[in-house]
């Protein structure tokens, strides 16, 4: 159930979305569905809609004020899947995720495992004028075990060549002193990659047994102990001493991660580059400065 706060304005979209023939039906998913890491006083609310003609609510945002005085809103990519969303603030604080999808739900269930996984943690029909989400657990139950997402070969071979790429432009960038650009790569692209690592080691280690949750949700909760202990080693001061120290972080975690997830592919950790691209960014950060610098 969602949280007292929100209760009138689920009442007033489930009477606007009642009487409005492209909306076939609606749940309320994320938190404030969720019995595991519930919602708590700074949580918004996730409503997915299943519409007819989703567009015509994602390109024009009128139908929101059903549900109150709009501050802000704004059309965003969903957090799992391919879907998309507008997002709202209204004036009393209170924001609202209004995903938006076609009216077959089989064709939202095939989207994305993740999506799937979202549903698991917890869902609650607001509305259903076809019938279609009284059968939703069941089909859930349908999917049957998502498979257990270890990276392909190639998926670990271009995440781990993408990073030792990076690691050597982003001190490049930090030796000719662009240290926007440096700190950007350092605590944005390459931080990026590391999680998508540590996700994979950290399933492959528990056998799929763990909730890995998306973007790095409650990563406190599902990361290996030995990721844990380094996360404030790992992000860096607007300080070129500083982003060189917490790039040599990264890279240190990211290697001792894709070597496992490596062993349990069975491919070969690509060693000898990962040596030579840190022989390349050691002299690099060596080297004198520019002139004017």
């Amino acid at each position: 159930m969602p949280s007292d706060r929100y209760k009138v304005l689920v009442e007033r979209f489930r009477a606007w979305a009642s009487n409005e023939p492209m909306v076939r039906g609606a749940l309320i998913v994320g938190s404030q569905a969720r019995i595991e890491s519930p919602a708590d006083e700074w949580s918004d609310l996730d409503v997915t809609l299943f519409v007819t003609d989703p567009p015509k609510l994602l390109d024009s945002p009128e139908w929101l004020g059903h549900c109150g005085n709009v501050v802000l809103t704004t059309v965003e990519k969903t957090g799992v899947g391919e879907g998309w969303e507008r997002r709202v603030v209204y004036a009393d604080g209170l924001d609202v995720d209004f995903a938006i999808f076609p009216s077959a739900i089989q064709e939202f269930l095939g989207w994305s495992p993740e999506a799937v996984q979202v549903l698991r943690r917890g869902f609650e029909v607001l509305l259903d004028k076809d019938g279609h989400l009284a059968k939703l657990g069941g089909q859930l139950d349908e999917v049957g075990e998502l498979p257990h997402p270890h990276p392909t070969a190639p998926e670990f071979e271009a995440c781990v060549g993408d990073f030792w790429y990076h690691i050597l432009w982003a001190t490049r960038k930090l030796r000719r002193g662009e240290l926007w650009a440096a700190k950007m790569v350092c605590d944005g692209y390459l931080k990026r990659l590391l999680l998508q690592m540590v996700e994979w080691s950290t399933l492959v280690q528990a056998g799929g047994k763990v909730d890995v949750w998306h973007n790095g949700r409650f990563l406190d909760s599902w990361a290996p102990p030995e990721v844990k202990e380094q996360l404030p080693s790992l992000f860096a001061r607007y300080d070129p001493v500083d982003i060189a120290r917490a790039l040599e972080s990264t890279e240190r975690v990211f290697s001792e991660q894709s070597r496992k997830v490596a062993k349990s592919l069975g491919v070969d950790y690509p060693v000898a580059m990962q040596s030579a691209i840190t022989e390349l960014a050691k002299k690099t950060l060596e080297m004198a400065p520019p002139p004017g610098r």
